[in-house]
């Protein structure tokens, strides 16, 4: 029984197998395949002969995006983001969504992972502000911030501005942000909603 290799021609099989009749030993150990040593340097750089031996990068990739905000992070919420963590799952799986502008959005490619990165601090107070949570107008700095971002244009721009300058030097009413904050009610309740969309 003669064993065929299934990646080679059967002229090229009779070639191989023919060779050691046709050549000496020593004229058989110093035989350079298609070519001189010089050319094929340049080609296989490395010992082997095979372009894909020794390489030394990933043959698999997989592509995602490491670090998404939703509408439930400050920073992302707060200047229109008002997409929520289902959209962003659908997002990146490829799915058509409606974007914060109001126009349809679709990645060329699905990604293959994501991670959503949503600050742990004041997780979900600007979903809330921005809906006018009477938990959260119900205080002085809160109204003022629901109010201007009511209004759009250069007040919403302010109002965030002011926001954002308020909890930037520490004087925002603590006692608006405690639900927001890892032991609050509302931040527990938005955890596990964080924690099961990301299991779905």
């Amino acid at each position: 029984m003669t064993y065929r290799n299934p990646f080679m021609s059967t002229a090229t099989a009779a070639l191989l197998s023919a060779a050691p009749l046709l050549l000496s030993g020593e004229a058989l150990a110093e035989y350079v395949p298609l070519g001189d040593k010089e050319s094929l340097s340049e080609v296989y750089p490395g010992k082997a002969y095979s372009p894909y031996a020794q390489r030394s990068f990933p043959s698999r990739v997989f592509w995602g995006d490491t670090h998404l905000h939703t509408a439930l992070s400050m920073d992302a919420g707060l200047f229109g983001a008002r997409l929520g963590l289902e959209d962003a799952y659908r997002f990146a799986r490829g799915e058509e969504v409606m974007a914060s502008s109001g126009q349809p959005a679709k990645l060329a490619r699905p990604l293959d992972w994501l991670v959503i990165a949503d600050h742990s601090d004041g997780m979900g107070f600007i979903t809330d502000l921005v809906a006018g949570k009477p938990d959260v107008i119900a205080f002085e700095q809160g109204k003022k911030w629901y109010e201007g971002l009511q209004k759009g244009g250069e007040a919403s721009a302010a109002a965030a501005l002011d926001l954002i300058g308020t909890i930037a030097q520490g004087q925002v009413d603590p006692e608006m942000m405690v639900e927001y904050s890892p032991g609050g009610k509302s931040y527990e309740s938005i955890w596990e909603k964080v924690l099961d969309a990301a299991e779905r």
